[in-house]
């Protein structure tokens, strides 16, 4: 038994025979352009300033170098008439507050390279063109610089003329005083050539550009690429510009172009909006850069070549590749390189590939990694299982199974126990109805218990498929025998149960027909009782309608009596005798005795009448108030309708409440014999439905077999009671072999093996599982 680790390898590739792309090649010396021009610092221009004796030029974008700031200032003390050209007034500050008022300063004018005209009108001129403005800022900075002859003194003095009074915008005559500046006293300045002017400087090198031989630092986007260029290692467009006739140099170079159209001398930094002090070149002055280009050429240090093999690189030999010129490369003879690890992805590739095989992707030629020879160590890993991998579901499966068998046992047990415990706890009073199956039943129960231990000592996982086929039909037989015999036990037990409420439930209904029948016989008596006694309660009715009408009419007043109409009887009717004439008054003429007992008599007449009145009045009204009293309900009812409504409320309220408790009564007697006639209907009804339920009950018990109960496939987890749904079923796929683990990582397997021996095994169950077989990290590494 062999554990599974990484193997340590060691292997040799020979890149002599790789071609390399297009590259620079270095070589030991480099081109210098010092033997042909100076490179003047701001001590050297001090020097020039102090040789000044009638005048001083001085054109650039910037004067900040203190000590150039004090020459000037000292040899225009000294009377010298000293003109300043610079550019942006702000970044020219501290030279206009020390020189304004000793010089003429004009600013404004924006600059490329510098310009210095000593004495420019006697015999005894100097002019000099700085390729860079850097020396009269800081003193650390040198710049190229070309002495001028004669003829390009006074050109370079007429453009300085042109820009200084047509191009600057402000000057300085007095102490820091600006003012507008003012056009030339003579007129319009009259150059000898223009491409030192602002703007004017592409068009001038137009032919020389159609005709380029030779540059240095850009070629201003000339046609072809047959001309030559020397570039400076630090230049940002040497992958674009890289070909044949194309060197690159370390040193600092000048901006040059050759052409048979005339050779420049050109500012380090061009720009073609802006003034450019730079310089068409004399044919001596031509010649001699010429020949200082051709040696520079050839001498530079970074030679182009096409097409290079790694065998023909000397040793420590250095490189710039053409697109990426940036990266210095060195080549070694022999390298050592120990390469990042490697993770095979398959087992069968980390025991029979071969290392240099598996690390052919990361060693292929490199430019950091330059060598005729490389012997690279390298770590070769077996596949790894995902640190975030978990055992898979297969293993839960199959644990699930082995739980579920137990399970299944154990409801078995528990079912088997159920239901002796249902045999057991049968009452007395059903156990005699099936005494014969509860004989029956004992003696299966033992062998049925021994089959569930047997099954319960056995293991799911540890037992081959052919076994597994087995035990599951054994747990599907025990099944179906433990659930018939709850089925049969529950059936017969139903059976009694049926039979005990049969009876109970005819006993009922017949004491029910007997109470129905005693009830109907009570409802009928309770009629034929109120139909006999409807004409008594009627008239005892009548006579309390009676009592409290007469009692209403007593309580009458004399003046109600006498409005009220009863039996239009009226007071006349009832005068005892006709009624006294009243006598005539006496005559005027009468005496007056005659007079008083006229009067007399007509008073007493009248007392007479009065008191007739009021007997007959007394009378009627007795008679009414009688009338009344001795009325009858009808009556009442019909004397009732002579009154107004309003006033009847209002005034005869008791002999309302008379009439309505007489109503009332007699409906109460129709309604004690309708509830009677309705309680007896219903009673009837009662002691039909009761007859007729003991018929429908039978005479005789019939078991009435109820829907199989599936209380028993519930304990197991099934949803129903068939043979099918009672299957134990297994996991569709077998644990891989012993020792080894099945794990998963999101949607992929992974089969993991510790050692040697188990990888034959393990390569039919990765197939048979679709897994990959990898190694355990952790146990692989310790």
């Amino acid at each position: 038994m062999t554990r599974i680790v990484p193997r340590q390898e060691q292997f040799r590739i020979d890149y002599q025979n790789v071609h390399l792309p297009a590259l620079f090649s270095k070589q030991e010396f480099d081109a210098d352009f010092s033997s042909a021009l100076p490179m003047p610092n701001s001590e050297f221009l001090s020097r020039i300033i102090s040789m000044a004796r009638l005048t001083l030029l001085i054109a650039c974008e910037q004067l900040k170098d203190e000590s150039l700031i004090q020459a000037i200032k000292e040899q225009a003390e000294k009377g010298i008439r000293i003109y300043l050209l610079l550019g942006e007034k702000n970044a020219n500050k501290v030279a206009i507050d020390v020189l304004s008022g000793r010089c003429l300063i004009r600013t404004g004018v924006s600059q490329k390279g510098a310009l210095m005209l000593v004495d420019h009108t006697t015999t005894q001129a100097q002019g000099w063109l700085l390729m860079s403005g850097q020396p009269l800022v800081s003193a650390d900075q040198p710049a190229w610089g070309i002495q001028l002859e004669q003829q390009q003194i006074d050109d370079s003095f007429r453009s300085f003329c042109k820009l200084f009074w047509e191009h600057s915008n402000e000057e300085y005559l007095q102490q820091n005083q600006q003012q507008s500046s003012v056009q030339h006293p003579d007129g319009a300045v009259v150059t000898n050539h223009s491409h030192q002017l602002c703007g004017t400087l592409h068009d001038c090198l137009s032919d020389t550009l159609e005709h380029l031989q030779a540059a240095t630092h850009s070629g201003f986007s000339a046609s072809g690429n047959s001309w030559r260029l020397l570039l400076g290692t630090q230049s940002s467009e040497i992958s674009k510009q890289a070909r044949t006739g194309v060197v690159l140099s370390d040193n600092r170079m000048p901006s040059l172009l050759l052409s048979n159209e005339g050779n420049w001398l050109l500012p380090d930094q061009t720009d073609f909006s802006a003034a450019n002090w730079c310089l068409k070149l004399s044919t001596q002055q031509s010649h001699k850069l010429e020949q200082a280009y051709e040696q520079a050429f050839e001498e530079a240090a970074w030679q182009y070549q096409a097409k290079t093999a790694i065998g023909e690189c000397d040793y420590q030999q250095r490189l710039r590749f053409a697109e990426q010129p940036g990266l210095e490369c060195i080549v070694e003879d022999v390298r050592e390189i120990e390469l990042e690890d490697i993770s095979t992805q398959s087992i069968d590739s980390f025991l029979s590939d071969d290392a240099k095989q598996l690390a052919s992707g990361v060693t292929a030629w490199q430019r950091s990694q330059l060598a005729h020879f490389i012997d690279y160590d390298v770590v070769v890993h077996p596949p790894y299982c995902p640190e975030c991998a978990k055992p898979d579901d297969l293993y839960q499966a199959w644990k699930s199974s082995e739980k579920d068998w137990q399970q299944r046992l154990e409801v078995l047990t528990s079912a088997q126990s159920n239901i002796d415990q249902q045999q057991a706890g049968i009452a007395d009073k059903l156990r005699g109805f099936i005494k014969g199956f509860l004989l029956g039943q004992g003696q299966s129960v033992k062998s049925l218990n021994q089959e569930i231990l047997t099954l319960k000592d056995w293991s799911v996982t540890k037992a081959t498929p052919a076994e597994r086929e087995l035990h599951r039909q054994q747990l599907e037989s025990l099944q179906d025998k433990i659930r018939k015999r709850g089925a049969d036990t529950e059936q017969e037990l139903d059976k009694a149960e049926q039979n005990q409420r049969w009876e109970q439930r005819r006993d009922a209904l017949k004491a029910e027909q007997s109470k129905v029948n005693e009830l109907l016989k009570q409802k009928l008596s309770d009629l034929e009782q109120l139909e006999k006694n409807k004409a008594e309660a009627t008239s005892q009715v009548e006579r309390k309608f009676s009592d409290s009408w007469v009692a209403a009419a007593e309580k009458l007043t004399v003046q109600q009596v006498n409005e009220i109409e009863v039996n239009d009887l009226k007071p006349e009717q009832f005068f005892a005798e006709a009624l006294p004439e009243i006598p005539l008054a006496a005559p005027k003429d009468a005496d007056e005795l005659e007079k008083q007992a006229r009067q007399e008599a007509i008073q007493q007449a009248k007392s007479r009448r009065e008191e007739l009145k009021q007997q007959a009045r007394q009378a009627c009204i007795k008679v009414k108030r009688e009338a009344l009293q001795a009325m009858d309900v009808r009556q009442a009812n019909n004397w009732k309708t002579f009154i107004k409504e309003k006033v009847w409320k209002k005034h005869y309220s008791a002999f309302e409440r008379c009439l309505a408790d007489y109503e009332q009564g007699v409906k109460k007697i129709e309604r004690d014999i309708q509830e009677a006639q309705k309680a007896l209907d219903s009673s009837r009804a009662e002691q039909e439905r009761a007859e007729k339920a003991l018929n429908e009950h039978g005479s005789s018990f019939v078991y009435q077999p109820k829907q199989a109960s599936d209380a028993f496939a519930k304990q197991l987890g099934l949803k129903g009671n068939t043979a099918a749904e009672n299957q134990f079923l297994w996991p569709s796929e077998e644990l891989p072999v012993e020792g080894t683990e099945l794990r998963k990582y999101q949607q992929n397997r992974y089969l993991v093996v510790f050692d040697t021996d188990q990888i034959n095994q393990a390569r039919l169950d990765a197939i048979r599982l679709n897994a990959k077989v990898v190694c355990d990290k952790e146990s692989a590494n310790a």
